[in-house]
């Protein structure tokens, strides 16, 4: 016969309890993502062979698609990493631009390492300068590598916002934009372009929580990020993520802004709230 004993109400509400946080945790996270963009393992065009040339203003801009980054270079793909300044301009980190700028170059090879990067290279452009460069130095630049290591496919920033609004961020998204669509009319060009962006849950809580945001990003919607068209789910690169964040030991300040509560919560749960980066992408007409 079955027994019609009732648990007692202690166990009912322990049962209950880590009900209640998953599907708390679910709930924050479905508003906190897009739902209605398409997920990805990977970036379309993307495989084992295919060269990625991600193009950065700073070292630690990689964050912004690290996970990314990391499945792909483990699926195969050669990423190669290239910043156009060395960060030596950024502030309160107890150095003095020479000493930041060699710091931060080791931090963007100790970042291509973790990443799986064939490649990383650091230019010497004026960081906080690059909107005084003549475009066309820049874009040689750029152009010279993606000769160097004839890429199939680019990463960068947008050329509206860069991301949050940083000037040399636009200024990059903006180059690599250009260099990408100018092919030359013979020999092989990179066919896609992926730009790192994403959805305007994502930017509300940002303009809320990260000092970045709420200084540099347009007050106007239709200034902001272009709307994502792909997310990559990044979850299985929680860990991968995380160390990245502390490879860049220069730039903790700025890193504890624009990622608020990542040194507060374990990274298999930080990543899996915040599990995906978003893309727009671009094929060369």
């Amino acid at each position: 016969m079955a027994d019609r004993r009732r648990f007692p109400w202690w166990t009912t509400l322990a049962l209950a309890a880590p009900l209640a946080g998953a599907a708390g945790f679910l709930y924050a996270r479905s508003r906190l993502n897009d739902e209605q963009v398409p997920q990805s393992v990977f970036l379309p065009g993307v495989g084992p062979g295919v060269t990625v040339l991600a193009i950065w203003a700073h070292p630690d801009d990689e964050i912004t698609c690290a996970g990314t980054l990391a499945r792909l270079a483990k699926s195969g793909a050669r990423i190669v990493l290239l910043y156009l300044t060395r960060g030596e301009a950024a502030q309160d980190t107890g150095y003095d631009r020479d000493e930041l700028a060699r710091i931060r170059i080791e931090e963007a090879r100790a970042a291509g390492r973790l990443l799986g990067a064939v490649h990383t290279e650091v230019l010497d452009f004026p960081d906080g300068g690059l909107w005084t460069l003549k475009p066309e130095e820049a874009k040689a630049a750029i152009r010279d590598a993606i000769g160097r290591h004839r890429p199939q496919v680019l990463i960068s920033f947008d050329e509206k916002v860069g991301f949050y609004g940083h000037p040399d961020h636009v200024k990059t998204g903006v180059w690599v934009r250009e260099v990408f669509e100018d092919a030359p009319a013979e020999g092989a060009w990179p066919r896609l372009l992926y730009q790192v962006t994403l959805p305007r849950a994502l930017v509300r809580l940002a303009l809320k929580l990260v000092s970045a945001f709420r200084e540099h990003y347009p007050r106007d919607p239709a200034r902001g990020l272009p709307p994502p068209e792909l997310a990559v789910n990044i979850a299985s690169q929680a860990a991968v993520k995380r160390a990245l964040l502390d490879v860049h030991g220069s730039q903790r300040a700025i890193i504890a802004d624009v990622q608020p509560g990542y040194d507060k919560v374990p990274a298999w749960l930080y990543y899996r709230l915040f599990d995906r980066e978003y893309f727009v992408s671009h094929r060369r007409r």
